[in-house]
């Protein structure tokens, strides 16, 4: 055996002997890859999760749509989404370490067909940036693209990585991609900017739910809101008592 078979071999089985865990849904079982703690996913039923996001996916999205997912992390909420029929989902997660567990987990339970992954940071601008983290462990959170601060303010980077950021109409446009029903939108901090980068994909949209807490919840909150009240879209105020309450819906009349 020459030494490239024998790399890819050991590469193989040192994937299949990583830490595995599985959790239940009303569509079905999910599997998911354990590479770090943070990486532990959280179900349904969990309430130290987001179960209104589970509850928001499967009340809003209709078999044939398409949600993208902002911030999808190690691909909870895609994956869930994706086990409806025949709905297509568009996962952006900037982090390195994320986006490689992410991918597994799609692989893991076969919805490469469904879902498009890209290791890419959304925001109010096209351009090259960085990836300021707070923690680079796959399945960490509160870290920010283009600036160290997040939602709750100035936070000590671990490590930083460099990124392409993109405007969603940017991305829309050039990936000719079907335009979205949904967004599920959770990035810890620029929300606000990810928004101004997103007007003519909020026109057609049918709901997003947006993660509201920190800064958005005080000095963003009116320009959010009067984005989305612009682009025909009003808040269901019953979902901010909701399992976590720090998401927000916001529907089409």
């Amino acid at each position: 055996m020459d030494k490239r078979v024998r790399q890819k071999t050991f590469s193989r089985v040192s994937n299949e002997l990583r830490e595995r865990t599985k959790i239940e849904t009303d569509k079905g079982e999910l599997i998911f890859q354990i590479d770090s703690n943070a990486s532990i996913p959280k179900g349904p039923e969990n309430k130290k999760g987001e179960p209104e996001t589970f509850e928001w996916i499967s009340t809003y999205l209709s078999p044939g749509e398409t949600v993208i997912d902002i911030g999808a992390n190690i691909g909870v909420f895609s994956l869930y989404a994706a086990l409806i029929p025949n709905v297509h989902v568009v996962a952006f997660e900037p982090s390195a370490n994320s986006f490689s567990t992410l991918n597994t987990n799609i692989r893991l339970n076969g919805l490469d067909e469904s879902i498009e992954a890209y290791c890419l940071g959304v925001s109010n601008e096209t351009k090259l940036t960085k990836l300021y983290m707070k923690d680079s462990s796959s399945g960490s959170s509160h870290n920010s693209v283009g600036s160290s601060q997040n939602q709750f303010g100035q936070f000590d980077v671990e490590s930083q990585q460099a990124v392409l950021s993109i405007k969603l109409d940017d991305f829309i446009m050039l990936s000719k991609s079907k335009k979205p029903n949904h967004i599920k939108l959770d990035v810890d901090g620029i929300e606000l900017q990810i928004l101004k980068g997103s007007k003519e994909a909020l026109k057609t949209i049918n709901s997003i739910l947006i993660e509201i807490e920190g800064n958005n919840s005080t000095e963003n909150l009116d320009e959010i809101n009067t984005i989305l009240k612009d682009s025909g879209l009003k808040e269901e105020r019953s979902w901010r008592n909701k399992g976590s309450r720090r998401n927000r819906l916001f529907t089409r009349k």
